[in-house]
């Protein structure tokens, strides 16, 4: 079966962009609905997956990205079902290295288009949020190295996967928007320099970003014209 016949090529960054949010507004909401972690589980793997769909042209860089998809998915399925009992740590470390990848081929992808479209919109909105996920998984990670990274009434105790990240993406979203409740926060040097630092990118994303948009839509105004 061919894939482009279901998601045409062109709309693979709205589909991304569509199983993001509903990753995002299903964490918490189905909080208290039975057998909820399996649905968010599943919502979170078709999220991932659909992002290695938006690669799929790079056939150079999309093996790879999809081989590390599947062993991460893979632990994730195993600790989640109770099939294996695997390292927390080495979870969020392979999450970490996936979520990355594609940060830098979404940012490379926005930061070389020639023409400003719905897909490329619809891209830099995916590079923000997975970006911000990143920086979940980074804090993630830090506190299963240094328990105590983090404080907060909010902040899970030996709570699975799906919980701890769903926190710290709620972390991570307001800190990259600078919004900053305060009902979970950074306890360590570490910790505090990790959000201090997606708070600049967050501002400096928004900055280059429109900069960026406004620069290919004038270049694209004066080619027209000069036609």
């Amino acid at each position: 079966m061919n894939i482009e016949k279901i998601i045409p090529s062109n709309f693979r960054f709205q589909n991304l962009l569509v199983w993001i949010f509903l990753y995002i507004l299903a964490s918490p909401i189905l909080k208290t609905v039975p057998h909820a972690h399996l649905i968010v589980q599943t919502l979170f793997t078709a999220m991932l997956f659909s992002a290695v769909y938006t690669i799929h042209q790079k056939i150079r860089i999309m093996w790879p990205t999809l081989a590390l998809l599947l062993l991460t998915t893979g632990l994730l399925w195993s600790n989640t079902l109770g099939l294996l009992q695997i390292s927390e740590k080495a979870i969020d470390g392979l999450l970490v290295t996936y979520l990355g990848l594609l940060v830098f081929f979404f940012g490379r992808y926005i930061f070389t288009a020639k023409e400003v479209d719905i897909e490329l919109i619809s891209a830099a909105l995916c590079l923000y949020l997975l970006l911000a996920m990143l920086w979940a998984a980074l804090f993630m990670l830090l506190e299963e190295y240094i328990p105590g990274s983090f404080s907060g009434s909010e902040l899970p105790q030996g709570h699975t996967f799906r919980q701890e990240f769903q926190y710290f993406n709620y972390l991570s979203f307001i800190t990259i928007t600078t919004l900053g409740y305060g009902d979970i926060t950074p306890q360590t040097p570490t910790a505090m320099a990790l959000c201090q630092v997606e708070a600049i990118l967050g501002h400096f994303f928004t900055a280059v970003l429109v900069a960026r948009l406004v620069g290919i839509q004038v270049a694209q105004s004066f080619a027209g014209q000069k036609e």
